[in-house]
């Protein structure tokens, strides 16, 4: 359930993103600050919380948690960014695709074999952009459990000492 929950930071990020679309670097910025904390807080808390149930829990057995937890959110957000791209929001897509085609054109820079190859790709966005995202949050997930990993360890710092 917490890669779930931690996929629905994400995912509404995405889509208030997508609906309102704001205007200008520094809202955008702010926003995905805003959802890299969130992010970061969530896994944080849900490592935490899961070492809170042993005495001892080493930084391997900690990461592997975190690991799993953003693997499975990855998981989600990859399905969802599928998803927006060709069923939930198809015509953005293709808003891009035509301004992209014209900014080409405008540059000169769009022939007939340019164009067959955009064509293609843009035929397959929906799966790169799945496989993309994927690509990209389980690689972030698997940075942030390592860092986050060290913040939820507990060791014992006099090991397995045994009263004589």
């Amino acid at each position: 359930m917490d890669g779930l929950y931690l996929s629905l930071v994400t995912i509404i990020y995405s889509l208030l993103f997508s609906v309102f679309q704001p205007e200008g670097f520094l809202i955008k910025s702010l926003l995905w600050v805003l959802k890299f904390g969130g992010c970061l807080y969530l896994l944080w808390l849900f490592m935490k919380k899961w070492s809170d149930k042993f005495e001892t829990i080493t930084y391997s057995q900690s990461y592997n948690y975190g690991f799993i937890v953003c693997l499975l959110s990855s998981i989600i957000c990859a399905c969802f960014s599928y998803a927006q791209v060709e069923w939930i929001f198809p015509e953005q897509t293709e808003q891009a695709i035509i301004l992209a085609k014209e900014t080409m054109a405008q540059q000169g820079t769009l022939d007939s074999t340019t164009e067959g190859i955009m064509d293609k790709f843009f035929g397959n966005f929906g799966r790169i952009s799945m496989f993309a995202s994927l690509f990209y949050y389980t690689i972030f997930g698997a940075i942030a459990s390592a860092i986050t990993a060290n913040f939820t360890k507990k060791t014992n710092p006099f090991g397995e000492i045994e009263n004589e």
